[in-house]
């Protein structure tokens, strides 16, 4: 019988420590949290947010500009819009499609029929001496 009295006490501690429980105080901007009044009574005054952690780095709370207004934003209760990822579009070779106001091309002329085709394009990679011409 100790035993069922064991368990039943045991979980007896448990479910009152449950029901005393109360969260810990989140530590982020926790050096923050005890200022929030003054820091938010400097921003509606007008004040940066350079001037305000100068301010607080006074008092020996050394925090960056970007937490700073992190922490405005989150007790004015503000979200800031997702960020939106760049997508670039690569395409190579694609020429603008001829619209219907521009003339056609012009035929060629007779002298341009007479001047040697273009040169090949070269191939990427590494330039190799042509063993014959040495």
């Amino acid at each position: 019988m100790s035993e069922v009295d064991d368990i039943s006490t045991r979980a007896r501690r448990f479910n009152d420590a449950v029901r005393t429980f109360t969260p810990p105080s989140p530590t982020r901007h926790a050096k923050l949290m005890p200022m929030k009044d003054g820091i938010v009574e400097l921003r509606q005054k007008g004040a940066s947010l350079r001037l305000i952690r100068e301010l607080l780095a006074t008092v020996d709370v050394f925090v960056g500009i970007d937490t700073i207004a992190r922490f405005l934003a989150e007790v004015n209760g503000e979200t800031s819009p997702p960020r939106s990822r760049r997508r670039f579009s690569y395409r190579r070779g694609i020429s603008a499609k001829p619209t219907l106001a521009s003339p056609p091309a012009p035929p060629p002329t007779p002298a341009a029929r007479t001047e040697p085709p273009p040169e090949r394009p070269r191939s990427r990679g590494p330039r190799v001496a042509d063993p014959r011409n040495l």
